[in-house]
């Protein structure tokens, strides 16, 4: 049975290059489709185009929010097809205005070479998730339609950190597998670390999103730390991590993001 994170992320092909569908309301942060959702939309179809491997890393730029329940369009361009690694360009468009363009690349996640040496990035020690604030609406204090679909809990206990700064646990509502694609979402799936500093501030919206995938997760919930590295003249840098539930260090991320305080959210 297909998951409904695939399902709703799924494009139809129209031609050789392009994709076309609906975007799912069931993914929004307010009345605005989650960032998250609309990079997995275009990498989705990426996938398709490369045929196999999986993500290891995405840029994306947004240039303006997304619609819900409004056709969208996504065009590709194979830029490099290569033994390892193939690289790809893509936009999404509604209403014949660019909303999202991204570079992304494809290969495969494991070490090819075992006399590399490793260095890890260990993971934090949290509560269980069920010792852990369910994230909600009411919790948030903004209608969060995507609570439907992935079961954010957040962490809260005293740390030594002045930073902004938020951990916490993730996974499909319906407990679906966590792929590479789903690594993108997550990254940008829990609320603004700002938040935990500052309180809600408003409508925290992306500019610039890059993740890199590091090793496939195994089954089960995702750990999460992000924190604010700067903010100031109206935008925040903020630096993330994902773990899977042994502890091994699945994705990272970076991003540019506005603070709205006169949004709705």
């Amino acid at each position: 049975m297909m998951s409904q994170f695939v399902n709703e992320t799924r494009l139809k092909r129209d031609n050789e290059n392009s994709w076309t569908g609906v975007l799912n309301d069931n993914w929004n942060i307010g009345d605005v489709p989650n960032g998250g959702y609309l990079l997995a939309v275009v990498l989705r179809a990426m996938k398709e185009e490369v045929g196999s491997g999986n993500l290891l890393s995405a840029n994306a730029h947004y240039l303006r929010p997304g619609t819900a329940n409004n056709e969208a369009r996504v065009d590709l361009e194979i830029l490099r097809e290569g033994n390892n690694i193939s690289t790809c360009t893509g936009s999404l468009t509604q209403n014949g205005k660019l909303s999202l363009q991204v570079l992304a690349a494809f290969g495969e996640l494991e070490n090819v070479d075992d006399q590399i040496p490793q260095i890890k990035r260990e993971a934090p020690v949290l509560p269980r998730p069920d010792e852990c604030r369910k994230r909600s609406s009411e919790s948030q204090g903004i209608l969060l339609p995507i609570e439907q679909r992935v079961d954010v809990r957040i962490a809260e206990f005293e740390t030594d950190s002045e930073r902004a700064e938020l951990y916490g646990w993730i996974k499909f509502s319906d407990s679906s597998p966590v792929d590479s694609l789903a690594l993108a979402l997550f990254s940008d799936a829990f609320p603004p670390s700002i938040f935990s500093k500052l309180g809600r501030v408003g409508w925290v919206p992306t500019v610039e999103l890059t993740v890199q995938v590091r090793s496939a997760p195994v089954e089960g919930w995702v750990m999460g730390h992000f924190f604010t590295d700067d903010l100031q003249n109206g935008t925040m840098v903020e630096t993330g991590c994902l773990w899977d539930s042994e502890g091994s260090l699945v994705a990272q991320s970076r991003q540019l993001a506005l603070i709205r305080s006169d949004s709705k959210g």
